[in-house]
């Protein structure tokens, strides 16, 4: 087996990958051949043994390798495609029985079988029996792919040391998720915001937006939020913010609690935000709940910005301006994602269309 100078310039594991890639598709490398040990490719590439480890890693889960004990890295017969991916529901996810998840893997069906992929969903427990399960189709090769319902970076480590790709819904910096909003959506949507008047703004999420963390963050979200919101001089301050994360704690399963306990907080305040911006439709009902509690006309006193998928159809009881994405995007994008990495090809970051839409029209 030949050997390759490595470029100092470019990623070494990407040409590591590459080179073995190039051997198995050209024949210099046959189905059933052995590789040498990491170690001695190491010293054959000039490099270091993680690297090589990584690059190898790359090519087991594009089915073009397999690992067995004892045995070392095989080359396999190339057939391993993409024929079935895993749907894996956290517990978290499936405790809050949210529409959009059931939309979502309806959608994400349809996608797979277009491209006459099969799939199955995986039901999490407490005890992650969900993961085990996993873990354990994703070694036999009965899965050669997952996609992620909702990946928070506790299970990322996970995720990447499966031997098979995976695409997820994540605002995590990662090349493989695909989160619901860009720089470019969010600076949109403050800009909007900003044009209707509104100087001061209150944000509830029933997700963890980390706008409350200083410096770097690892949601890839926060710097654009908090770029735009000074670029359109809105005022957002600590106390008009309930997220997962500082405000409310790290899991929210109710999210009609959640909104009507962290809305009355805010109009309990001496002065107060002249909009709130929800993220996402789950908590509609709750500010419906607090919005009768208070009294509290909309948009006489407040103004409100609600987000929500296009399909997943609501009756708001107050006019609002909604902000919609739409999960068959999503759908299509997370599938796209897994594709590609089963086909070799590196993925990048996915981001959904917004469009505004006044509720009623």
């Amino acid at each position: 087996m030949k050997t390759i100078a490595l470029d100092p310039r470019k990623s070494i594991r990407s040409q590591i990958a590459e080179y073995f890639r190039a051997e198995i598709r050209n024949g210099g490398l046959k189905t059933g051949d052995r590789l040498p040990s990491a170690r001695e490719l190491a010293g054959r590439f000039g490099t270091a043994e993680a690297n090589v480890h990584h690059a190898l890693a790359t090519l087991v889960k594009e089915g073009m390798l397999i690992r067995r004990p004892k045995a070392g890295t095989i080359v396999t017969d190339g057939v391993e495609k993409l024929r079935c991916a895993a749907i894996y529901l956290n517990w978290y996810s499936i405790q809050r029985g949210e529409n959009f998840t059931r939309l979502l893997i309806e959608m994400l069906e349809k996608r797979l079988a277009r491209s006459a992929i099969r799939c199955m969903v995986i039901y999490d427990t407490p005890s992650q029996n969900g993961l085990k399960e996993l873990k354990l189709l994703a070694e036999r090769r009965q899965v050669q792919g997952v996609i992620v319902r909702s990946l928070p970076p506790e299970l990322h480590p996970f995720f990447a040391r499966l031997p098979v790709p995976f695409s997820a819904v994540s605002s995590m910096r990662i090349p493989n998720r695909v989160s619901f909003f860009s720089p470019e959506s969010i600076r949109c949507i403050m800009k909007r915001i900003r044009a209707d008047g509104v100087g001061k703004l209150g944000i509830l999420s029933s997700a963890n937006l980390d706008l409350h963390r200083k410096g770097t963050s690892e949601n890839a979200l926060q710097p654009g939020f908090l770029a735009a919101l000074r670029e359109q001089k809105l005022e957002v301050r600590p106390e008009w913010i309930f997220d997962s994360g500082a405000s409310a704690g790290s899991k929210i399963l109710d999210s009609s609690l959640f909104a009507c306990h962290a809305f009355e907080k805010i109009w309990t305040l001496s002065e107060r935000p002249e909009a709130i911006l929800a993220f996402s439709d789950d908590l509609v009902s709750g500010l419906t709940m607090a919005f009768y509690h208070l009294g509290v006309r909309v948009p006489e006193d407040l103004r409100l910005y609600v987000h929500k998928t296009r399909e997943n159809e609501l009756i708001l009881p107050f006019p609002c301006t909604l902000l919609e994405n739409r999960i068959s995007e999503l759908a299509d994008r997370l599938v796209r994602q897994l594709i590609d990495q089963s086909e070799g090809r590196t993925p990048e970051p996915a981001s959904l269309s917004c469009t505004f839409r006044e509720w009623p029209a």
